[in-house]
C-alpha cells in the first residue's frame, strides 16, 4: 500500500473515532526521521523545512496554502500541487500578503496545495540555482528538499505544476527545462527569460547590480553561474532561452508588459522604475516567444504592449495562468482553471 494511502486512511480513521478536528499540518504523519514542522491556521501554513548538512539557503521557511476543505472531517483525499515562486526582492511570504500577491483570495475555489519556499533576494538572490562558488545550493534545496518535505507532510499526489513572476518567472522555466517531466505545466509572469542577453557587456552589468552594498539590484553576479563569458556553459544550462527545446511537451504560459502606459491594470506613472524594468523583460519575453514560436513549441501567449513591473499585473495573469496550470493537474474547478 503506498504511503500516502495509509496516511489517507490513517487521518480518516482519527476523525471517525470523533478526535476532532486536527490543526490541518497534522493530518499527514510526516515521516518520525524527518518532521516537517508548520505552524498557522485555516489555510495558511509557514512551515520550516530541515535541511541536510550539504545544502544552504537563506531561509529554510517555506508558505503553504491548503485547500479550503483540507481538514475537514473524514476528508482523506489527495492534492496535486503547485509551486509558486518569488521575485528577487520578495520572500517565500509575498505572493500570500494581501497588499502583494494576496494568493489566499485568487486560489479560494482551487483544489490544490500551492507551495511558495524562499529563493533569497537582494544581493542574495538565489537565482534558482546551486551557486557557481558554492556559497547557495537553491535548485538542490527546491526541487528535492521541498519537494520530499512537502510530500512527507501533505497528502500529495504525484502531479505538479510550477509558477513565478521576475526572477521566479526564470526559475520556473529553468526548473521545468533541467528537470524534464518533474511539472506537468509552468506558467512566467515577466520573467527574466534571457540572462545571456548582451552578452557579455550585460555580465558585467550583473555583477555590478547584483554586489551594489548601497542598493541591490539583485542581478547574478558571478558568484552565481560564473563569468558570462568564461563560463558561458554554466549560463546557458541555466538560461530558459538557451534550453528552449528542452520545454517541448510542456504546458506553459508565458506573460510579459512592454512598459507603455495603457497596459489591462490601472496605470501608475510614479512607477516610473517599474515602466522601464518591463520594457526590458518585454524584449526578453519576446525574444523567448520567437524561440518557442521557431521550434514550433506551443504556449499561451499572454504578453501585452502595456504595463509595468509590478503586482497588479502578476495577480492579473496569475488568475489567467490557472486555465493552463490545473487541467493537467486534473484539478481545474470552478473559478480556478475551468
Amino acid at each position: 500500500m503506498r504511503r500516502r494511502t495509509r496516511v489517507a486512511i490513517v487521518g480518516a480513521v482519527l476523525f471517525a473515532l470523533g478526535l476532532g478536528v486536527a490543526p490541518v499540518w497534522a493530518l499527514s504523519l510526516p515521516t518520525k526521521d524527518r518532521p516537517t514542522p508548520c505552524t498557522g491556521s485555516g489555510r495558511l501554513l509557514t512551515c520550516t523545512v530541515l535541511l541536510p548538512k550539504n545544502v544552504k539557503v537563506r531561509s529554510n521557511k517555506v508558505t503553504v496554502l491548503v485547500p479550503k476543505d483540507y481538514a475537514k472531517r473524514g476528508n482523506g483525499r489527495l492534492y496535486p500541487v503547485v509551486y509558486v515562486l518569488h521575485g528577487v526582492g520578495d520572500d517565500n511570504a509575498s505572493w500570500t500578503n494581501p497588499s502583494r500577491g494576496d494568493l489566499a483570495a485568487l486560489t479560494a475555489s482551487c483544489k490544490a496545495i500551492f507551495v511558495m519556499p524562499d529563493g533569497g533576494s537582494g544581493p542574495l538572490a538565489g537565482w534558482y540555482s546551486d551557486w557557481k562558488d558554492g556559497s547557495y545550493q537553491y535548485e538542490t534545496y527546491h526541487t528535492q528538499v521541498v519537494r520530499q518535505a512537502i510530500d512527507r507532510t501533505f497528502r500529495t499526489t504525484n502531479s505538479q505544476s510550477i509558477a513565478g513572476l521576475s526572477m521566479g518567472g526564470f526559475g520556473a522555466l529553468s526548473y521545468s527545462a533541467r528537470h524534464p517531466g518533474m511539472f506537468k505545466a509552468t506558467a512566467s509572469y515577466s520573467g527574466f527569460v534571457d540572462t545571456q542577453f548582451g552578452a557579455p557587456i550585460s555580465g558585467v552589468t550583473n555583477d555590478v547590480g547584483g554586489q551594489n552594498p548601497v542598493y541591490s539590484l539583485g542581478t547574478p553576479s558571478k558568484r552565481v553561474w560564473g563569468d558570462q563569458t568564461s563560463d558561458a556553459a554554466t549560463w546557458a544550462a541555466h538560461n530558459p532561452y538557451a534550453l528552449v527545446t528542452k520545454l517541448r511537451g510542456q504546458r506553459l504560459f508565458v506573460s510579459s508588459g512592454h512598459g507603455l502606459l495603457g497596459g489591462s491594470q490601472s496605470d501608475d506613472p510614479t512607477k516610473a522604475a517599474n515602466y522601464v524594468t518591463e520594457a526590458y523583460v518585454g524584449h526578453l519575453n519576446d525574444r523567448f516567444a520567437t524561440a518557442l514560436a521557431a521550434n514550433k513549441i506551443a504556449f499561451t501567449d499572454a504578453r501585452e504592449q502595456g504595463g509595468r513591473h509590478d503586482w497588479p499585473y502578476w495577480r492579473a495573469n496569475f488568475t489567467k495562468s490557472l486555465k493552463v496550470l490545473m487541467p493537467p493537474l486534473r484539478a481545474a474547478s470552478k473559478g480556478c482553471g475551468a
